[in-house]
This record gives structure tokens, sequence and C-alpha cells, in this order.
């Protein structure tokens, strides 16, 4: 039936379906949604609200899909994906909507559960002993990336969420001696005790746990560092604190004291074929009568103030052939301490082994540097300093030397700009390491090219370079310009953006010329403006618009210059708006500044014209 049947045979039905649809096509989208959706969607959903955010959900037929609920939560999909907790294991496979039914109202709950009858073992993770007792809220307290309370993600492992108090000393598997009824109820039968910081050996081993443990038992912190935390000493202090230099944990009373271990004094060689009882005249365990000091048994032979502790430096009676630290270690009590290169210099070479040993440490010259190295200089420093080296050089190395910029303002030429920064090698010229220290040059010529060939040899003749030079800033020179004063942005241009060498000069192979330099703007600036201005009528110079502050316009008044007054919304209108870019025939391109019109018909077109709108 044609739509004009329907007319005839149905007018009113007809009007008031054109009704309805006029009616739908006015009504928000909120509106509209409603009169679609089944129903207004949960709390959680609100945001999905409006007939624009069906497709967040739902797919082809209205069918809700699970991969468009995974997108939001992704929390959910990654544990169904790994196979794990409840989704994952419980309801593995079935679509999301046979649970979580939605557009039920605002009030509606997508998810309703029994905190006290859920099952936890659906999870994979049965809850026995004392946690089945904890309250949910003290296991699940994270948050989804929705910042919504979330029950997935915690790991089954004890450490997830029990301090290891042993600091994984003893692996991750806590139920070797714990259980989930009590953690303090221990089982040890199989817990071997070499995981712990202190492995039972010997006699240890037949100790019995509450032995050291207590009872109630004490694991930690327990001290067991020194054999005195749980042994008592019967020496009362008298031999020291290792007990493990004479006893061993197999048997207490066997001992195996070792002459190295010797408290107080080693034994080692030339004690070591001493008696005990020919310095223990009343016992092993008293000393001897005669002091524990090397001067009760031994004269002091130095005559350096190394003290009487003979001990500090021969603790094993080696009288000779010391090792070399030691001798350096107390050298700085000697005469001649030793600091900078000193430090690493060889032994021989100061105290040489072909010098009689009674002369080879004593006796020794060293009150100047040339008593032991050589004049490199050959003599040139004798009048300043008697050839003494220590004027310019330390202990601390040859180079570089403390000879400075105050040291050589007493020379014939003080540094000074420059000067002070130049390597010492650009004037005091040889071959390397032994350079010239005596310079004839005094005047800039000397070292110095001049570059500007003859364009200033009257100034040279009276001053020399330092008539408009300095030492401090070379390419700053202290130059009158007053024939063309130099202001703004002048004042602190390059001299060579103005003074670059001539067609004249390049040909000469001369520097830069610095006289007959451009005065006129176009000399050195490019006529951004092509022409504009200096080949039409009437003719404006450079200056006419523009500073030497800077080449844009600090207040540009359009009446004035133009002729033209910018007046209500022409005020406001951007200059490139009017000024358009314009390419010449030479294929240059151009701002045009100089309009050829000015009525509102040749910007604006006539809103008037035609029918009206």
């Amino acid at each position: 039936m044609g739509l004009h049947q329907v007319a005839r045979s149905h007018p009113v039905q007809l009007v008031l379906a054109a009704l309805l649809t006029l009616g739908l096509c006015f009504w928000s989208d909120a509106v509209r949604a409603q009169f679609f959706s089944p129903g207004e969607l949960a709390k959680g959903h609100a945001q999905l609200e409006g007939d624009e955010h069906c497709a967040d959900c739902h797919s082809a037929g209205n069918r809700v899909s699970d991969d468009k609920c995974m997108l939001c939560h992704e929390d959910v999909g990654r544990s169904i994906k790994q196979k794990q907790g409840l989704h994952g294991r419980k309801f593995l496979g079935q679509p999301c909507g046979s649970c979580h039914v939605d557009h039920r109202g605002r009030d509606h709950s997508l998810v309703r559960w029994d905190a006290k009858t859920f099952d936890h073992a659906q999870t994979g993770w049965k809850l026995a002993g004392a946690h089945a007792r904890l309250d949910c809220a003290k296991c699940h307290t994270g948050t989804n990336p929705r910042n919504h309370a979330t029950f997935i993600g915690l790991g089954a492992a004890c450490a997830s969420c029990h301090e290891d108090k042993h600091q994984g000393r003893f692996g991750t598997g806590c139920q070797t001696c714990h259980d989930d009824v009590s953690w303090k109820d221990l089982d040890l039968d199989p817990f071997d005790h070499a995981r712990a910081r202190f492995d039972l050996r010997g006699k240890h081993r037949q100790v019995p746990c509450a032995k050291c443990h207590g009872e109630p038992p004490k694991y930690q912190p327990l001290a067991f560092q020194a054999c005195g935390d749980c042994h008592q000493d019967p020496h009362a202090g008298r031999l020291g604190s290792a007990c493990e230099s004479c006893h061993g944990e197999d048997s207490w009373k066997k001992l195996n004291m070792k002459r190295s271990a010797h408290p107080g004094l080693s034994l080692q060689a030339g004690h070591a074929a001493v008696a005990c009882k020919a310095c223990h005249d009343k016992g092993n365990l008293v000393s001897p009568s005669r002091g524990k000091r090397c001067a009760s048994c031994h004269a002091p032979v130095h005559l350096a103030k190394f003290g009487d502790d003979c001990s500090d430096c021969h603790a094993m009676i080696r009288w000779l052939g010391l090792p070399e630290a030691l001798g350096r270690r107390v050298h700085a009590q000697t005469r001649y301490p030793l600091v900078g290169k000193h430090e690493a210099t060889a032994c021989a070479d100061c105290h040489s082994p072909k010098r009689p040993p009674a002369k080879r440490y004593r006796k020794l010259d060293f009150d100047g540097c040339l008593d032991c190295h050589r004049d490199v200089h050959k003599g040139q420093f004798q009048d300043r300093s008697g050839g003494e080296c220590s004027a310019c050089h330390s202990e601390d190395g040859f180079t570089t030397t403390s000879f400075g910029l105050e040291q050589h303002a007493t020379s014939r030429f003080a540094l000074s700009g420059g000067h002070e920064a130049t390597p010492c090698a650009s004037c005091h010229t040889g071959k390397r390491p032994r350079l010239g220290w005596q310079v004839s040059k005094q005047a800039c010529s000397d070292c110095h090219e001049n570059p500007h060939g003859a364009q200033f040899d009257k100034e040279l003749q009276s001053g020399g370079c330092g008539a408009c030079h300095n030492a401090i800033a070379w390419d700053i020179p202290n130059i009158a310009h007053d024939t063309w004063p130099l202001t703004g942005a002048h004042a602190t241009t390059r001299c060579d953006q103005c003074h670059t060498p001539s067609a004249a000069d390049q040909r000469a192979g001369a520097g830069v010329s610095y006289r007959d330099a451009p005065r006129a703007c176009e000399g050195c600036h490019a006529d951004v403006h092509l022409g504009q201005f200096r080949l039409s009528e009437p003719r404006k110079e450079c200056a006419d618009c523009h500073g030497t502050v800077s080449f844009k316009l600090p207040d540009f008044n359009h009446l004035e210059r133009t002729g033209y007054a910018l007046q209500g919304k022409h005020g406001g209108v951007a200059c490139r708006a009017c000024h358009l870019p314009t390419e010449l025939a030479t294929g240059e391109s151009t701002l045009l500044w100089r309009l050829p019109y000015r009525d509102c018909k040749d910007c604006h077109g006539n809103p008037h014209a035609g029918a009206p709108r």
C-alpha cells in the first residue's frame, strides 16, 4: 500500500505518526535513549547512559559482547585468560551477561554475592585454619584501575601477605616449618640448620634446641657472633675473645693453638724457636714477669722517634728486610715525611743498595731538591731562586708548575687579558719537554700578524696595536665611532658585519677594510619590501618608519602614515588580512604594503546583491 493510499484510508494514524516522529527529533539525547532503552543503567554504568554509548557494550543483534566488557574490566579479562580466580575457574566460558544483568535501575547491583556463604575454594585457594576466620577486607585491600575495591590479583604465596621474618634465608616454602592453623607451632624436624646464619658443627650438633633457643623458644634476635655469647670464658678475658684460636668445635679440651694466634705477640720468625717457659716463667696462663713489651727483652736501636713498641713493625721478629709498605707507613716519623710523588718513589732510589747498611738509611742529604734531582734547566733560574726547584714545582709533580700569573708579573712581561689563558708553549717555544724560558719578543707585531695591511700605518707608528686593541679582548677595539655613531642594535653588532673585505682587498689578499664602509641602510640591509617605498611616490627611506633599536615598528599610526584611518571593526583586523603576500614577476614574494584600493567594495562583497536571504 502506498503512502497516498495510507493517507486516504488512515489519515488520523498518519498524522499521529508524523507528530511522533517530529517529537522524537526534538527530544534530548537522554529522552530518546530512555525511550528506546529497556531500562535505566546501574550506578556503576551510569556514565554509559545514552544511545550514543549503546555500541560500547552491545554488538549486532543487541547482544552484550564479552570482548567489549573486557575493554573496561581488564583485570577480570586477565584472570580469565590465565584461568585463575573465580572467573577463570568457576565461570570460565560463561558469558558476562548471564550473571551481571543491567538496565534495571540505578539502585540495581551488578554484583550479588554473600561473603558469609561464599565458598572460597571456587577461586582455587581454599581457606583453612586461621585463614578461615579472617574478614575478607583483611586480605583484599586493593583497588582496580577504575578505583573500585577488587578481590582480584592476590597471590597464594605466604610472602604475598606476610612479612618474611627470616629475610629469605630459608627460601619461600614457609610450610616446611609453619602451617595455617597456628604460626607459632613449629615442626622443626625437617629444618636444616645449615640454612640459618649459624651452621651446627662438631659438638653443637648434639646440643638440644632449647639449650640455645630457651623454653618457650626464642629464635630471633639471638646473639651468636662470638663464643662468649653462649659460653662462659674460664680465662676471665686474659687471653682475649678469640676462643677459636686455641679451641675447636669438636672438643673444648683439645687445644690447637697456632703460634700466629698467640695473644699480644706473634710467635713467628725469631720467637718460633723460643720455648714457652723461657718467657712464661710463672705458667702458660700467666703473663711473663718481665712484662709484655719488646723493650722488656730487647734494647732500642733506632734514632728516629719510632717509640719502644717494636711489635708495631717487627711483629714476627723480622729485624731486616721489612715490607716496603711498612717503611712508607712509618716514614712520616722520620725527618723527611713522604708527600706527593715521593710517596710512590721506589725505596731503592733514595736508599740505594750500593750504599753500606750503616749509611743506607742514615746521613742522607735531603735539604734541597738538587741533592737528589739534577737541574734540567741548566742554570737558567740560578739568579731567580738559586736554582731551587721548589720555587716553581712541588712534590705533587714536575707538571704543572706553580709559576702562575703573580710570578709572571715579576718578569719583564706581565700577563693580562687574553695572555692569561695563552698556553706557555705558545710563547716559550722549544723541544718538549724542555721549553725555552728566555723570550726576547715583547711587541705585539713580534707574535701577532697585522690583518689590516697598510690601513693603519699612521696609528701603528704612534701607538702600535695598543692604539685600538688591548690584551683583555682583541675583538672589542677601543675606537671612537664618532663619524657614524652606533645606536640601538648597531651598538652590539660585530664589526665584521659591516666592515667586510672589499673586492680590491680580496684580490690583494688583504684583511677587512675598515674605511669607506656603507652608511646608508640599503648598503648593509636587503630591501625586504622589494622597492615598494623607494621606487614609487611618495618615496620613503628606511628611517622614515624603522629605527636602529628594532626592525619592528614600535608604534604605527595608520592615519598619519597612510591617510587611511582604522575605525570600528578595522581597528582589530590583523595587518596581514589586508596586506597580502604578493609574488612579483621576478618570482620573489613580499607583503603588499601600498594597496591600490581603498573603497569598501575593493575588499567586501555586496551582501545586498541578488535575492534576499
